[in-house]
């Protein structure tokens, strides 16, 4: 359990009223909700993930929340983000998330950061928490997440999510393992992003509201944690499969990396970006081919022109390889998504044949009128 000298920690009567549900709880009783109240949780990411746990979080009385997000409301937020109202598109997420979730319950302590979460700002910032909940949406953030969370001895509560599948596990819990042990486990490739290949909108709650659960139950230390497991939850078949994360052999590698480099440059594979200011000042427009990797039917709704429409999912054939070799030898190859997620993989089997590519950087999301 968190917090477990909470004697000084005082319910008033409106918070005996609100949390009645609780206190009645032989599990949870007064101490269990003093230690809620007491309890400290950073929200990485205020997307489909995170809606529904901040809906819960804030309702069951968690006493400090924080959230960062550097994104703005879009309407196609609205299918699954169930914390914001189409009042509130195109307002910063941060904002309308601590303006909703006060209206839920003023009791609570919310700090947001309108930014991205980075190697630099990291551990100032998870260093005030005692749990992360990732709500994130790409690799690069997950793997901040679980190297600040290392080092400061923080908890990190794992969600993502794809179409009817989502994942849940707890990372960095009582010496268990982090998200490095997951990705040696299992490839990320087996999951993606949901802005990039879709979901059905209830699945985010149901993986949210999970990830919120684990958090109570850790700060309250009932029941039994998802440490050193992975839950892969099936909304179509209504499955739910634990499969064990091995032992935390990278641990290891960490603690030497962390003598020999402070900021953990771990080497991963890295892409090369290129910017929209970068295309547009290259002298021979013909010198270049941009590829859009996502699916045909995004790809008709919109795209950015001159591009060509190559998914993901065809680029990993060779006969594919083999026609993008012949035709753009002499081009400089810039492939896109939605945002940066799916090019990232896109760019990894490119470079595994050979072929030079850039990433376009923000993809459509930030360069659709070019």
């Amino acid at each position: 359990m968190l917090n477990p000298l909470i004697k000084e920690e005082k319910l008033n009567e409106i918070e005996y009223e609100r949390y009645s549900r609780h206190l009645i709880i032989e599990e949870i009783n007064q101490e269990g909700q003093k230690r809620i109240k007491a309890a400290k949780i950073l929200f990485v990411g205020a997307g489909g993930l995170s809606s529904s746990a901040l809906l819960y979080l804030t309702a069951c009385g968690i006493g400090a929340i924080g959230i960062i997000d550097n994104d703005k409301i879009e309407i196609s937020n609205l299918q699954r983000q169930i914390i914001y109202k189409i009042d509130n598109i195109k307002e910063n997420k941060v904002k309308a998330a601590k303006d909703n979730l006060q209206c839920l319950n003023p009791l609570i302590n919310i700090t947001t950061y309108d930014a991205l979460l980075t190697e630099k700002n990291a551990n100032n910032i998870i260093a005030n928490y005692d749990i992360v909940i990732d709500g994130t949406d790409n690799f690069t953030s997950r793997y901040i997440i679980s190297r600040s969370c290392y080092l400061l001895h923080k908890i990190h509560i794992y969600g993502a999510i794809e179409k009817f599948i989502g994942q849940i596990s707890v990372f960095n819990y009582q010496n268990g393992p982090n998200y490095y042990n997951l990705y040696d486990e299992l490839s990320n490739k087996r999951l993606i992003a949901c802005n990039e290949r879709g979901v059905l909108n209830t699945l985010p709650a149901i993986i949210g509201i999970i990830q919120a659960t684990e958090a109570i139950k850790i700060v309250t230390g009932i029941g039994t944690i998802m440490n050193g497991y992975l839950l892969i939850y099936n909304s179509l078949d209504l499955s739910l499969k634990k499969i064990r994360i091995k032992p935390a052999k990278l641990n290891i590698a960490i603690r030497q990396m962390t003598r020999e480099n402070r900021n953990l440059n771990i080497q991963l594979f890295k892409p090369i970006y290129m910017h929209k200011q970068e295309i547009q000042n290259l002298s021979n427009k013909r010198s270049y081919q941009l590829i859009d990797i996502r699916e045909p039917i995004e790809f008709k709704f919109k795209q950015i022109k001159n591009s060509i429409n190559i998914p993901l999912k065809r680029l990993k054939k060779i006969t594919t390889i083999k026609y993008i070799k012949e035709q753009f030898i002499q081009s400089i190859i810039i492939i896109y998504c939605n945002n940066e997620l799916r090019s990232y993989i896109a760019s990894q089997i490119l470079n595994k044949h050979q072929i030079k590519n850039y990433i376009l950087k923000g993809g459509i999301k930030h360069n659709s009128k070019q």
